[in-house]
């Protein structure tokens, strides 16, 4: 019987220290098959909000869909996203960063009051993107995020619906390109920016539009103005466009394709400012926009041109030059710790097996004693 005690702490301990080398080998197992963090860059999610739904390519529609990871410092493409709307007082205006009001934010200004909290006292847009078009497809589809974002689709009510033409045409009125047609509520103030179009500089790098009832008055013009022989441009995949000229030296960002909320917030301060105006009667200070090395980028006639700036029409004036409006993958469950997990569990059952038949075999041995 002594023995069988023996027998029977030995194995205990046996398990015990197995059990030990299991768990402390097992950092060290799952750190050398754990793959070190990599940052594959920013994870976008696109929500449906409370009138409809999203889909994303061939996806079926749901609440919610996630674009591809965006690389670092890179450009969200929602040119594959279409949303449905279930309720039929309502339209999808387009996406907006999650969180923010459909027109206007505190979210969107850096003003704050003496305890710190955001003041709206310029009436700051929230930016729109992926804004349906006239002929149903998505407008401003690209966005340049430099964190994890959340958007959602913005709604708007069919009975305040206007729309609003944006056209592209040179200094002498001639079409560059297809004007495009978007939509929105009365009183709302679109912010645009430019296309892009090659070897050409639009007056305006960024337009505020407040839309009145009358569609009429809802038209911007970019005004786009070739540049001299051997100027060239290039657009960048965050939307900036360097503008290059014969001697070698660029003026980078002479003005950018996308708008970022904080660009629509200073556009917005500014416009509160006085600062930008689509009125010829009072035409602003114009800076000469020159590259690096100073040099002033002429147009094709030789006219030394204007660094393009923000300028806002209210729904009382003539709308006289504007532009377009702008616009990680789920990481896979570590299931490293899985075969960790059983192993110790297999250990657990085999320590309760042996402990328990060691205490029968001690209680068969000691009954004849106690007969």
């Amino acid at each position: 019987m002594k023995k069988m005690k023996n027998w029977g702490r030995r194995a205990l301990c046996g398990m015990v220290a197995c059990l030990m080398a299991t768990f402390l080998t097992a950092p060290a197992a799952f750190a050398a098959t754990a793959k070190p963090y990599e940052a594959e860059g920013y994870r976008v999610t696109v929500y449906a909000g409370n009138q409809g739904t999203v889909s994303l390519g061939d996806q079926q529609n749901a609440a919610s869909v996630q674009l591809d990871p965006v690389k670092l410092n890179g450009t969200a493409d929602f040119s594959g996203v279409t949303y449905q709307v279930e309720n039929g007082k309502y339209y999808a205006k387009g996406l907006r960063v999650a969180g923010l009001d459909n027109v206007r934010s505190d979210k969107n200004t850096n003003t704050v009051d003496a305890d710190g909290n955001p003041v709206n006292v310029a009436g700051v847009d929230t930016m729109l993107y992926a804004v349906p078009m006239a002929d149903g497809s998505l407008g401003n589809t690209t966005v340049r995020v430099t964190e994890d974002t959340d958007f959602v689709v913005a709604y708007g009510i069919l009975a305040n619906r206007v729309a609003y033409t944006v056209n592209y045409v040179d200094a002498d009125g001639n079409q560059l390109q297809e004007p495009q047609t978007f939509f929105g509520d009365i009183g709302d103030r679109p912010a645009t920016a430019p296309v892009y179009i090659e070897n050409y500089l639009p007056q305006a790098t960024l337009v505020v539009l407040t839309l009145s009832a009358d569609e009429s008055r809802n038209v911007v013009t970019f005004r786009y103005t070739r540049l001299a022989e051997g100027t060239t441009t290039v657009q960048q995949p965050s939307g900036r466009v360097d503008v290059t000229t014969p001697d070698g030296s660029t003026a980078q960002g002479a003005y950018s394709t996308t708008v970022t909320p904080e660009q629509a917030a200073a556009a917005a301060a500014g416009a509160g400012a006085g600062a930008g105006t689509g009125d010829p009667a009072n035409p602003i200070e114009q800076t000469p926009l020159t590259t690096d090395a100073g040099t002033e980028v002429l147009s094709d006639d030789g006219t030394p041109l204007a660094v393009p700036e923000v300028q806002t029409i209210n729904d009382d004036e003539n709308a006289l030059s504007a532009g377009q409006q702008p616009g990680d993958g789920v990481p896979a469950a570590n299931t490293a710790w899985i075969p960790w997990a059983v192993a110790a569990a297999v250990i657990a059952a085999l320590m309760v097996f042996i402990l328990v038949r060691a205490h029968r075999k001690n209680r068969e041995e000691e009954a004849p004693a106690e007969a």
